[in-house]
């Protein structure tokens, strides 16, 4: 079966293009408003407030108000990372919504069509993906959204770092800081 590299391309290009407007949505509903940029300038303040609190951390008799501060900075942060979250809900459902028309759109042209060849066999989660709607048994044919999801992953971490578009690095995880920070 011969694959034609005009069809993949086109696949690739229209992941960019999506994920592009779709950034841009966000700048324009999210990134771009004052709010989030005080909300952005609060948290990075939050967070080097911790880390030096963290850093300064000593075992002595003072050790549960230096706690104390540590837990209140936590939860402060995390209250600003619920609200940043929050900010964000309209911007990801309107992606959310492009992504599915522009995924529906291209399936509808490409569906049953093999756009690339992989070198492997892929491992069984993942030929529900490479697969999905291709007849035949040969599980090295590639459809159409494989190449999409792989695509707009790569466009998508790219696009937010070369605009400054990431958000505000977090000291610990979505659960919290780790038990381990307090007991040296």
């Amino acid at each position: 079966m011969d694959i034609n590299i005009g069809e993949t391309l086109f696949i690739i290009v229209g992941a960019a293009i999506s994920i592009s407007v779709g950034e841009l949505v966000s700048w324009f509903l999210v990134y771009r408003n004052a709010d989030y940029k005080d909300l952005v300038s609060r948290i990075e303040t939050a967070v080097t407030k911790y880390n030096k609190e963290k850093e300064s951390f000593v075992k002595e008799t003072n050790a549960k108000n230096q706690e104390k501060r540590l837990a209140q900075i936590e939860s402060q942060i995390k209250g600003l990372n619920y609200e940043m979250t929050f900010k964000k809900m309209i911007s990801n459902a309107a992606v959310a919504i492009l992504s599915i028309v522009t995924i529906n759109s291209i399936g509808n042209y490409y569906s049953g069509i093999v756009v690339a060849k992989l070198a492997f066999e892929p491992f069984w989660i993942l030929q529900q993906i490479t697969h999905r709607g291709l007849n035949g048994e040969d599980l090295t044919d590639c459809s159409y959204i494989f190449i999409y999801i792989l695509s707009a992953l790569i466009f998508k971490s790219n696009i937010q770092k070369i605009f400054g578009l990431e958000g505000p690095k977090m000291p610990f995880g979505p659960g919290g800081p780790q038990p381990s920070l307090f007991k040296q």
